[in-house]
Protein backbone atom coordinates (compact mmCIF):
# COMPACT_ATOMS: atom_id res chain seq x y z
CA UNK A 1 0.00 0.00 0.00
CA UNK A 2 1.56 3.42 -0.85
CA UNK A 3 2.34 5.90 1.77
CA UNK A 4 0.02 9.19 2.21
CA UNK A 5 2.29 10.91 4.98
CA UNK A 6 5.38 10.14 6.44
CA UNK A 7 7.12 12.01 9.30
CA UNK A 8 11.09 11.13 10.06
CA UNK A 9 12.23 12.60 13.86
CA UNK A 10 10.23 16.15 12.99
CA UNK A 11 10.79 18.79 15.59
CA UNK A 12 8.46 21.74 15.46
CA UNK A 13 8.86 24.46 17.96
CA UNK A 14 7.41 27.79 19.14
CA UNK A 15 8.71 31.17 20.34
CA UNK A 16 6.19 32.47 23.12
CA UNK A 17 5.74 35.60 24.17
CA UNK A 18 8.35 35.83 27.42
CA UNK A 19 10.68 34.60 25.04
CA UNK A 20 10.71 30.88 25.89
CA UNK A 21 10.18 28.15 23.64
CA UNK A 22 7.67 25.49 23.76
CA UNK A 23 8.40 22.67 21.31
CA UNK A 24 5.35 21.36 20.49
CA UNK A 25 5.95 18.26 18.15
CA UNK A 26 9.46 16.38 19.84
CA UNK A 27 11.12 13.82 17.57
CA UNK A 28 7.67 12.04 16.11
CA UNK A 29 8.65 9.69 13.10
CA UNK A 30 4.99 8.27 11.79
CA UNK A 31 3.76 6.62 9.00
CA UNK A 32 0.40 7.24 7.18
CA UNK A 33 -0.93 4.40 4.67
CA UNK A 34 -3.00 5.89 1.67
CA UNK A 35 -6.24 4.86 2.70
CA UNK A 36 -5.81 4.50 6.21
CA UNK A 37 -8.39 6.10 9.12
CA UNK A 38 -6.62 7.35 12.43
CA UNK A 39 -7.73 9.20 15.25
CA UNK A 40 -5.32 11.02 17.04
CA UNK A 41 -6.07 11.77 21.00
CA UNK A 42 -4.16 13.61 24.02
CA UNK A 43 -4.82 16.36 26.36
CA UNK A 44 -4.90 20.13 25.39
CA UNK A 45 -0.96 20.92 24.39
CA UNK A 46 0.29 17.44 23.31
CA UNK A 47 0.76 19.08 19.65
CA UNK A 48 -2.25 17.57 17.97
CA UNK A 49 -2.83 20.62 15.93
CA UNK A 50 0.48 21.12 15.26
CA UNK A 51 0.67 17.65 13.74
CA UNK A 52 -1.86 18.71 10.76
CA UNK A 53 -0.30 21.53 10.36
CA UNK A 54 2.48 19.81 9.23
CA UNK A 55 0.78 16.87 7.84
CA UNK A 56 -1.12 19.80 5.58
CA UNK A 57 2.00 22.24 4.86
CA UNK A 58 1.24 24.54 6.47
CA UNK A 59 3.83 24.42 8.86
CA UNK A 60 7.11 23.53 7.88
CA UNK A 61 9.11 21.16 10.65
CA UNK A 62 12.51 22.53 12.31
CA UNK A 63 14.13 19.47 11.85
CA UNK A 64 13.26 15.96 10.47
CA UNK A 65 11.16 15.62 7.31
CA UNK A 66 7.95 15.57 6.17
CA UNK A 67 6.83 13.32 3.06
CA UNK A 68 3.78 13.74 1.59
CA UNK A 69 3.32 10.60 -1.10
CA UNK A 70 6.66 9.84 -0.69
CA UNK A 71 7.71 13.50 -1.76
CA UNK A 72 9.68 16.20 0.04
CA UNK A 73 8.02 19.09 0.20
CA UNK A 74 11.46 21.22 0.82
CA UNK A 75 12.65 19.37 -2.22
CA UNK A 76 10.04 20.64 -4.81
CA UNK A 77 9.18 24.06 -6.88
CA UNK A 78 6.85 26.47 -6.09
CA UNK A 79 4.27 24.96 -8.28
CA UNK A 80 5.09 21.26 -7.33
CA UNK A 81 4.43 22.41 -3.97
CA UNK A 82 0.93 23.88 -4.77
CA UNK A 83 -0.13 20.46 -6.48
CA UNK A 84 1.17 18.49 -3.53
CA UNK A 85 -0.83 20.94 -1.01
CA UNK A 86 -4.22 20.16 -2.83
CA UNK A 87 -3.48 16.51 -2.24
CA UNK A 88 -4.65 17.41 1.37
CA UNK A 89 -8.10 19.11 2.20
CA UNK A 90 -8.59 19.99 6.29
CA UNK A 91 -11.56 20.21 7.98
CA UNK A 92 -11.06 23.02 11.25
CA UNK A 93 -12.62 23.13 14.50
CA UNK A 94 -14.19 26.98 13.73
CA UNK A 95 -15.75 26.27 10.45
CA UNK A 96 -14.43 29.15 8.54
CA UNK A 97 -17.03 29.70 6.55
CA UNK A 98 -18.38 33.42 5.42
CA UNK A 99 -22.26 33.47 6.99
CA UNK A 100 -23.66 35.47 5.17
CA UNK A 101 -22.68 33.38 1.71
CA UNK A 102 -25.10 30.77 0.87
CA UNK A 103 -23.34 27.08 1.30
CA UNK A 104 -23.02 26.65 -3.08
CA UNK A 105 -20.54 29.91 -2.28
CA UNK A 106 -18.91 28.58 0.84
CA UNK A 107 -18.19 24.75 -0.99
CA UNK A 108 -17.18 26.59 -4.19
CA UNK A 109 -14.39 28.74 -1.94
CA UNK A 110 -12.64 25.25 -1.66
CA UNK A 111 -11.51 25.78 -5.28
CA UNK A 112 -10.28 29.56 -4.88
CA UNK A 113 -6.59 28.09 -4.92
CA UNK A 114 -7.00 26.75 -8.43
CA UNK A 115 -9.14 29.49 -9.78
CA UNK A 116 -7.78 33.07 -11.08
CA UNK A 117 -8.96 36.27 -9.43
CA UNK A 118 -11.22 37.17 -12.14
CA UNK A 119 -13.40 34.09 -12.19
CA UNK A 120 -13.08 33.84 -8.57
CA UNK A 121 -14.97 37.49 -8.08
CA UNK A 122 -17.33 36.42 -11.55
CA UNK A 123 -18.32 33.25 -9.03
CA UNK A 124 -19.72 35.64 -6.26
CA UNK A 125 -22.59 36.56 -8.56
CA UNK A 126 -23.19 33.57 -10.29
CA UNK A 127 -21.10 30.54 -9.18
CA UNK A 128 -19.18 28.31 -10.92
CA UNK A 129 -19.06 24.67 -11.10
CA UNK A 130 -22.76 24.29 -9.46
CA UNK A 131 -22.51 20.46 -10.40
CA UNK A 132 -19.49 20.00 -8.45
CA UNK A 133 -20.40 21.68 -5.59
CA UNK A 134 -24.21 20.54 -5.41
CA UNK A 135 -22.34 17.14 -5.88
CA UNK A 136 -19.97 17.29 -2.66
CA UNK A 137 -23.15 18.59 -1.03
CA UNK A 138 -25.13 15.48 -1.61
CA UNK A 139 -22.26 13.26 -0.41
CA UNK A 140 -22.43 15.23 2.50
CA UNK A 141 -26.02 15.30 3.20
CA UNK A 142 -27.00 19.34 2.50
CA UNK A 143 -27.55 19.04 -1.16
CA UNK A 144 -31.17 20.52 0.15
CA UNK A 145 -29.48 23.64 1.84
CA UNK A 146 -27.29 24.13 -1.37
CA UNK A 147 -28.93 27.60 -1.65
CA UNK A 148 -29.58 28.83 1.90
CA UNK A 149 -27.58 31.03 3.27
CA UNK A 150 -25.10 29.51 5.77
CA UNK A 151 -25.77 31.62 9.17
CA UNK A 152 -29.06 29.38 8.78
CA UNK A 153 -27.99 26.08 9.28
CA UNK A 154 -27.62 24.00 12.08
CA UNK A 155 -24.07 23.53 13.60
CA UNK A 156 -24.32 19.84 12.22
CA UNK A 157 -24.91 20.98 9.09
CA UNK A 158 -22.07 24.09 8.86
CA UNK A 159 -19.91 21.62 9.48
CA UNK A 160 -20.73 18.94 7.11
CA UNK A 161 -20.74 22.41 4.23
CA UNK A 162 -16.99 22.57 5.68
CA UNK A 163 -16.57 19.21 4.57
CA UNK A 164 -17.83 19.36 1.49
CA UNK A 165 -15.63 22.61 1.05
CA UNK A 166 -12.70 20.56 1.55
CA UNK A 167 -14.41 17.31 -0.48
CA UNK A 168 -14.72 20.20 -4.04
CA UNK A 169 -10.78 20.01 -4.26
CA UNK A 170 -10.77 16.09 -4.82
CA UNK A 171 -7.91 15.70 -1.96
CA UNK A 172 -6.44 12.42 -1.62
CA UNK A 173 -6.27 13.16 1.91
CA UNK A 174 -8.57 14.70 4.18
CA UNK A 175 -7.62 16.04 7.78
CA UNK A 176 -10.11 17.24 10.70
CA UNK A 177 -9.04 18.96 13.43
CA UNK A 178 -11.70 18.38 16.11
CA UNK A 179 -14.55 18.19 13.76
CA UNK A 180 -16.74 17.47 16.52
CA UNK A 181 -16.26 19.68 19.00
CA UNK A 182 -18.73 22.74 18.31
CA UNK A 183 -21.79 20.35 17.78
CA UNK A 184 -24.38 18.30 20.23
CA UNK A 185 -23.20 14.40 21.17
CA UNK A 186 -26.18 13.25 19.37
CA UNK A 187 -24.36 14.73 15.74
CA UNK A 188 -21.15 14.15 16.82
CA UNK A 189 -21.10 10.22 15.61
CA UNK A 190 -23.21 11.31 12.41
CA UNK A 191 -20.42 13.41 11.77
CA UNK A 192 -17.86 10.85 12.05
CA UNK A 193 -19.57 8.23 10.55
CA UNK A 194 -19.66 10.30 7.50
CA UNK A 195 -15.97 10.77 7.03
CA UNK A 196 -15.70 7.54 7.86
CA UNK A 197 -17.85 6.15 4.69
CA UNK A 198 -16.12 8.38 2.72
CA UNK A 199 -12.57 6.90 3.73
CA UNK A 200 -14.10 3.13 2.86
CA UNK A 201 -16.00 4.17 -0.07
CA UNK A 202 -13.42 6.20 -1.98
CA UNK A 203 -10.24 5.17 -0.52
CA UNK A 204 -9.32 8.52 1.32
CA UNK A 205 -6.82 8.80 3.86
CA UNK A 206 -8.59 10.48 7.31
CA UNK A 207 -6.63 11.71 10.32
CA UNK A 208 -8.70 13.14 12.65
CA UNK A 209 -8.40 14.86 15.84
CA UNK A 210 -10.49 14.13 18.46
CA UNK A 211 -11.15 15.36 22.31
CA UNK A 212 -14.36 12.63 22.13
CA UNK A 213 -11.73 9.60 23.42
CA UNK A 214 -15.26 7.37 23.16
CA UNK A 215 -16.02 8.18 19.56
CA UNK A 216 -12.13 7.81 18.56
CA UNK A 217 -12.10 4.30 20.45
CA UNK A 218 -15.98 3.64 18.30
CA UNK A 219 -15.07 4.59 14.81
CA UNK A 220 -11.40 4.25 14.68
CA UNK A 221 -9.02 1.62 13.23
CA UNK A 222 -6.10 3.05 14.96
CA UNK A 223 -5.37 5.28 17.61
CA UNK A 224 -2.49 7.80 17.73
CA UNK A 225 -1.96 9.07 21.23
CA UNK A 226 -0.25 12.07 21.87
CA UNK A 227 1.67 13.60 24.62
CA UNK A 228 3.53 16.49 25.57
CA UNK A 229 5.12 16.45 21.61
CA UNK A 230 5.30 13.00 21.02
CA UNK A 231 3.59 9.96 20.15
CA UNK A 232 2.78 8.36 23.72
CA UNK A 233 1.46 5.01 21.72
CA UNK A 234 -0.23 4.22 18.45
CA UNK A 235 -2.46 1.10 18.53
CA UNK A 236 -5.85 -0.58 17.20
CA UNK A 237 -8.41 0.13 20.20
CA UNK A 238 -8.78 -3.05 21.39
CA UNK A 239 -5.43 -2.70 23.15
CA UNK A 240 -6.08 0.42 24.78
CA UNK A 241 -7.12 0.10 28.35
CA UNK A 242 -7.96 2.39 31.32
CA UNK A 243 -4.43 2.09 33.07
CA UNK A 244 -3.02 3.40 29.34
CA UNK A 245 -5.00 6.80 28.97
CA UNK A 246 -4.55 7.55 32.76
CA UNK A 247 -0.88 8.08 31.91
CA UNK A 248 -1.86 9.36 28.78
CA UNK A 249 -3.73 12.48 30.16
CA UNK A 250 -2.00 12.34 33.52
CA UNK A 251 -1.20 16.02 34.70
CA UNK A 252 -4.01 17.71 32.39
CA UNK A 253 -3.87 20.92 33.56
CA UNK A 254 -7.75 21.49 32.93
CA UNK A 255 -8.49 18.58 35.65
CA UNK A 256 -7.32 16.91 39.33
CA UNK A 257 -6.02 13.46 39.03
CA UNK A 258 -9.41 12.27 40.63
CA UNK A 259 -11.10 14.17 37.51
CA UNK A 260 -8.82 12.26 35.18
CA UNK A 261 -9.69 8.92 36.82
CA UNK A 262 -13.42 9.50 37.00
CA UNK A 263 -13.82 11.03 32.99
CA UNK A 264 -11.56 8.05 31.95
CA UNK A 265 -14.26 5.18 33.51
CA UNK A 266 -16.90 7.22 31.79
CA UNK A 267 -14.75 6.95 28.77
CA UNK A 268 -14.01 3.23 29.20
CA UNK A 269 -17.74 2.93 28.94
CA UNK A 270 -18.43 5.27 26.22
CA UNK A 271 -16.52 3.80 24.29
CA UNK A 272 -18.62 0.40 24.66
CA UNK A 273 -21.93 2.38 24.27
CA UNK A 274 -22.09 2.62 20.28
Amino acid sequence: MDTAFELVDVHKRFRLANGDWNEAIRGVSLTVRQGESIAVIGPSGAGKTTLLRLLNLTLRPDSGEVRINGTDPSRVKVRALRRLRARTGTVYQQHNLIPSLRTVHNILAGRLSSWSILRSLHSLISPREIGSAAEAARKVGVLDKLWERTDRLSGGEQQRVAIARALIQNPRHLLADEPVASVDPSRADALITLLRELNESEGKTIVVNLHDVPIALRHFPRILGLHAGRVFFDLPPGEIKADLLMRLYEGDEDMTEGETRAWIDETMKGSLAG
